[in-house]
């Protein structure tokens, strides 16, 4: 009888380990600089053509490799860094698989030229095949370029998202791995254009990766931030972290270092915002740029394939740590807030002054506050209705917040018509969907209107490169913008459909979704409800007029089976005399 199961050969089994460990060439290029890192180089170039596909180069001055081991390297699960289960338990290097030049090798064409006491060494290897072994002339360090990626698994190469896309993530990681190894010089240079140059430097850890964070962040993110620094008996943290009144309504600008490894995590980013409590509203994440050094004992890093995630043993002692770090901060903050409006209250000569008052600035410092605000408190200041339109049956309506309250008999398109019955119409969920609608669909948007005064916006590096590539799906959005400086842009004019947005909010959530779907007709499904989400909370924390709410109500009149939007979030309830009783019951 013969045998349905088979050995793999090694092409094959190569092939399937390269795609668990190289998804896409930013996994590429994460690999290759940790090797660089692990060789203790103090100069790291990454040099990049056609977002990868075509070359990823990274150049070091580590300590490099002897013949043998540049030639044993590309082996599967060959590794200098472990020898024995115990040395898995306490990992401290960045690499130590024994995967990444193996899966590299196998999917690309590899040119590797490595110097080691004098002698230098070059090979060549074409999918896990090595063609060529010869011996140059080198300084010490390495040198290793990856050619055509994904030539021999065109089926891999067929699923990446667009360029622009892949560009943007690598200006992202890049600059993560630069400020993860703060005392490191790192060099980007993307289709022959230098994105950013840091030098080595020999200061203290904490001020090096303070420094390193004010390099390469716009100016918005430190000025939007407090210094960090905190430790306890085995444990610290430094860094920045967000102001409350600049969180944001993604996790874009969150930044986390482990023993100056990139990772992310999702318990530890959930720490983090638990510890702002209700500094910030429930649908805010907080920025931030932290290192956290932990023993090696308690994290384990050999939880994923690509060394993105890790796992903590002791997670309730570092939620506690978490906590009392970023209350710290705040009152050092606020002490420090106090003794400058002490000091601005005397002049020089000691005569009384009395401090200068910004209403604004106090509105802005407390804004966070006043989503808490109790609905009925609005219910009083609103204690009126209004005509509608003159032949709409809509005869009054209260608006309280974003919620709009209406008699349901005036409604007698609605189910239920002739009812008693309350409507609540929640403004944010309908604004949503209109909005939701006209980015989906890439279509909606009528005409520009140009701006009185352009907007001006901050962007990273790498969300600087994307928009500067697609500023067309941003026209075709409804925002025309420009580029002004190397970080920043001008809105000049939008859509008059939009014109009553926050328009500064409104760009990011763009921005995310073209970077996840460019240039495509259709969204994915779970990426559909992920926009949804994000726009729902923008509309949610908007504030309308009375004439918005017209124009809402009117829209919402006319639509058809659309009582819910993706997220099943519903447009309105119904009130009757029985659950309104219910309510007064204790």
């Amino acid at each position: 009888m013969s045998s349905n199961i088979q050995i793999l050969d090694d092409i094959l089994i190569n092939k399937i380990a390269a795609g668990e460990v190289i998804e896409n060439p930013i996994s590429v290029i994460k690999e290759l600089v940790e090797n660089s890192l692990d060789a203790q180089a103090k100069n790291i170039i990454i040099e990049i053509r056609q977002s990868g596909f075509i070359s990823i180069k990274i150049e070091d001055d580590g300590i490099g490799m002897s013949k043998e081991d540049a030639v044993l390297c590309f082996q599967r699960h060959a590794t200098s860094k472990i020898k024995n289960f115990e040395d898995l338990l306490n990992i401290s290097s960045m690499g130590f698989r024994g995967e990444a030049l193996s899966s590299i090798a196998a999917v690309s064409k590899v040119d590797l030229k490595t110097s080691k006491d004098d002698l230098a060494t070059h090979v060549k290897v074409e999918a896990s095949k090595i063609i060529l072994v010869d011996e140059i002339a080198r300084n010490n360090g390495t040198s290793i370029e990856v050619k055509s990626l994904f030539f021999n698994v065109p089926v891999r190469k067929k699923f990446q998202k667009s360029l622009s896309y892949i560009n943007s993530e690598i200006i992202k990681t890049s600059t993560q791995l630069a400020i993860a190894n703060p005392n490191i010089g790192f060099k980007l240079i993307l289709n022959e254009k230098i994105i950013f140059s840091c030098q080595n430097n020999e200061l203290k850890k904490n001020e090096a990766f303070k420094k390193r964070v004010k390099e390469l962040f716009q100016d918005d993110f430190v000025s939007s931030c407090i210094e960090l620094d905190f430790q306890s008996e085995n444990i610290s943290i430094y860094g920045y972290i967000g102001l409350p009144q600049y969180s944001k309504k993604t996790k874009s600008l969150q930044h986390l270092i482990i023993n100056d490894r990139v990772v992310s995590n999702y318990l530890i980013s959930k720490f983090i915002k638990d510890a702002y409590a209700n500094r910030i509203a429930e649908d805010d994440y907080p920025i931030f740029a932290l290192n956290i050094k932990l023993p090696n004992n308690l994290i384990d890093v050999n939880v994923h394939p690509q060394k993105k995630e890790i796992r903590i043993s002791d997670s309730f002692y570092l939620k506690d740590f978490i906590k009392k770090a970023i209350d710290y901060a705040f009152e050092n903050k606020f002490k420090e807030n106090k003794n400058e409006e002490f000091k601005a209250c005397f002049s020089n000569d000691l005569n009384f002054k009395k401090a200068d008052f910004n209403p604004h600035a106090y509105e802005e410092e407390t804004s966070f506050l006043k989503d808490k605000e109790n609905v009925f408190q609005k219910y009083e200041k609103q204690m009126y209705f209004e005509k509608i339109y003159n032949e709409s049956p809509i005869e009054n309506f209260l608006l309280i917040d974003r919620f709009v309250l209406i008699d349901s008999n005036c409604l007698h398109d609605l189910e239920g018509s002739g009812v008693n019955e309350l409507l609540v119409i929640d403004l944010g969920v309908l604004n949503a969907g209109l909005l939701f609608e006209k980015i989906k669909n890439k279509k909606g948007f009528s005409k520009i209107q140009n701006l009185l005064v352009p907007i001006n916006i901050e962007l990273s590096k790498s969300d600087m490169a994307f928009v500067e590539e697609n500023i067309d799906s941003f026209i075709n959005l409804g925002i025309d913008l420009k580029v002004i400086t190397q970080k920043s842009i001008s809105i000049e004019a939008i859509d008059e459909s939009i014109i009553n947005e926050n328009i500064n909010e409104l760009f990011f959530v763009i921005l995310e979704d073209l970077k996840f779907f460019n240039k495509s007709e259709k969204i994915d499904h779970i990426y559909e409800k992920k926009l949804s989400r994000e726009l729902l909370m923008f509309s949610k924390k908007k504030k309308y007029s009375m004439q918005e709410a017209k124009d809402l109500l009117k829209k919402f009149k006319d639509m058809k089976n659309t009582n819910f939007d993706s997220l099943r979030d519903p447009h309105f309830i119904k009130l009757d005399k029985e659950k309104i009783e219910r309510l007064f019951k204790c």
